[in-house]
């Protein structure tokens, strides 16, 4: 992999003064910035503007009331393992406590492998087995409104809670309460918020109902997986969601989550030191691992446990699948980049492979989207199946496209960015062509051209542990309000050290305008290892941390990408 650029960059016209924060955030539009620096909980819109909470906090207690037994259907991603946790937990502990009497409730996920994602009839079986008269979805049903219907004909009761993106004939009269924050007309303020989001959110209404303490404090709890759940997903850190991480990592940091704290020691970080990227690179991955090739309800045991040893044993079984992941993950993408094949001609990627694992396949889309920068869409021919996993680019929402082409599919859902279908096998050759067509059609070589916009224009004798330090006030950072983009011109370097067992790293030391010398770091660079020597004069973009060894700190620059300068 290569960190040179093969993009454009598009620099400010000047370099900045006075307060980099304020400089930075009035550049990206935010209007109240003391409100953004200071995010209050008192800033989440109240539950009842969550269309159908109410009535769907009525059914619940209801079913609670009568002594019914309660299965919370969820998905096996790191959203679904949350949001089950936050229900489960509340309705089995907290609840039962304050109305002193036992909820008969049970978490229940697919597995990804034999059932797929969301509800199918495979998993309503399994519902039925189970003895259930009410089963409450978190974090998938939204498209599955003829499957509910049937089943609620066998006298299964329904509460869906969904945030994917609605099919188009969705009922706007539904025979069952539907809590999502886009239907029926975009009720709830953010259209963007997790499954988890929107579980904690009617956790919060049947607390009202039931006459239990129900405003939102930094003890409220679920605030934590709700952080999870928003880093994993993907979603903006803007609003609301920005609130819920700050408050969520609060938590974390506090180590009220034995089963969380152990994971993230065994993980190799220090629980005070939890950021957002610890959610998104460290801790979600592992949870995501029980989903991918495990089991997820080990995942949901290990965030509900008070037991020691049954929390350790998961953690320790999180850590080796985890491992087992970037294994398969690392194999599985090579034999898909043997697959692309000529891009001269097509703006997207379909690569159709066989036994490769149901779990790893977004994980190879994910990584050939950022390396070629065009939607892909992986798929494997397992035994009797097609699935697949779709990854896409800004202005190509890649969930409308599968619903241009659901002729071929036998389900699907997603976001604008990322997707999952079950293909039909007789006609996968024809649906690769006409996704490959549309994708030529809708999207513009100028889409294709991968911008990075620089937001500041540094010395060398800028960078410094006050600039650290002024830039964590930005924090927590993210999906649509990334961490700052600086940029470092005409570096001289001095001196280079390759690092990594591997040797796919360097550590550069640079000269630039200040007296010091300043440590560039570029991880995963093994292609630039022979292109970057002494004395080439570079440019870079990236941002500065602080390197602590031995208990001592230095400043450094990791290198997100660099060219030689002109």
């Amino acid at each position: 992999m290569s960190l040179r650029s093969n993009g454009e960059w598009i620099l400010p016209e000047e370099k900045i003064e006075g307060d980099i924060v304020r400089y930075l955030l009035k550049k990206r539009g935010v209007e109240d910035i003391d409100a953004y620096l200071n995010p209050s909980l008192e800033d989440i819109p109240d539950s009842s503007k969550l269309y159908n909470s109410k009535k769907a906090a009525k059914s619940i207690l209801e079913a609670v009331n009568n002594g019914q037994k309660i299965v919370i259907h969820g998905d096996f991603d790191s959203d679904g393992i949350c949001a089950s946790a936050i229900l489960w937990e509340f309705l089995y502990r907290e609840l039962a406590q304050f109305l002193d009497k036992k909820v008969d409730v049970v978490p229940y996920i697919p597995s990804r492998i034999e059932q797929g994602y969301g509800l199918t009839k495979d998993s309503l079986e399994d519902v039925l087995k189970l003895g259930a008269n009410l089963l409450i979805s978190v974090d998938c049903g939204v498209r599955d409104e003829k499957l509910i219907l049937e089943y609620m004909h066998k006298g299964l009761s329904f509460v869906i809670t969904d945030h994917h993106q609605p099919p188009q004939d969705l009922s706007a009269k539904l025979r069952y309460p539907l809590v999502h924050q886009m239907y029926p007309n975009h009720e709830y303020p953010y259209l963007e918020i997790c499954g988890a989001a929107v579980v904690f959110l009617l956790v919060q209404e049947i607390r009202k109902q039931a006459g239990m303490e129900y405003e939102i404090t930094e003890d409220t709890k679920g605030l934590d997986l709700v952080a999870m759940a928003t880093i994993t997903d993907i979603m903006p850190l803007l609003g609301v969601n920005r609130i819920f991480v700050k408050y969520g990592l609060n938590q974390i940091r506090g180590r009220k989550r034995k089963g969380l704290e152990y994971l993230t020691l065994r993980a190799g970080v220090n629980p005070k030191d939890i950021a957002s990227y610890h959610l998104g690179y460290v801790l979600g991955p592992r949870i995501n691992a029980a989903g991918r090739i495990g089991s997820p309800l080990d995942a949901v045991k290990l965030l509900v446990s008070n037991d020691e040893k049954l929390y350790q044993e998961i953690a320790e079984e999180l850590e080796s699948l985890n491992f087992q992941r970037q294994q398969l993950t690392t194999n599985t993408k090579e034999e898909a980049l043997a697959l692309v094949g000529d891009l001269s001609r097509n703006k997207a990627i379909f690569i159709l492979g066989k036994d490769w694992h149901d779990g790893i396949i977004g994980l190879v889309a994910g990584k050939l989207q950022e390396e070629y920068h065009r939607p892909v869409i992986v798929a494997t021919y397992n035994a009797d199946s097609i699935k697949g996993s779709a990854r896409s680019i800004s202005g190509f929402n890649i969930t409308e496209a599968l619903g241009t082409l659901s002729e071929y599919l036998e389900r699907y859902g997603g976001h604008e960015l990322a997707a999952g279908f079950t293909a039909k096998k007789d006609t996968v050759n024809e649906f690769k062509k006409e996704f490959i067509k549309l994708a030529n059609r809708d999207i513009s070589k100028e889409q294709l051209i991968t911008k990075t916009k620089v937001d500041i224009l540094l010395d060398t004798n800028d960078v410094n542990k006050k600039l650290v330090d002024e830039l964590d006030k930005l924090e927590p950072l993210g999906s649509k309000n990334q961490k700052p983009v600086l940029c470092l011109q005409n570096l001289v370097v001095f001196k280079k050290v390759v690092m990594g067992k591997e040797e796919n790293h360097l550590k550069l030391l640079v000269k630039g305008d200040g007296i010091d010398l300043l440590q560039l770091i570029l991880f995963n660079a093994q292609e630039d290892v022979n292109v970057l020597e002494k004395d080439s004069v570079i440019d870079v973009v990236g941002y500065p941390d602080i390197n602590v060894w031995n208990n001592i700190e230095s400043i450094q620059f990791k290198v997100k990408e660099w060219r030689f300068s002109n």
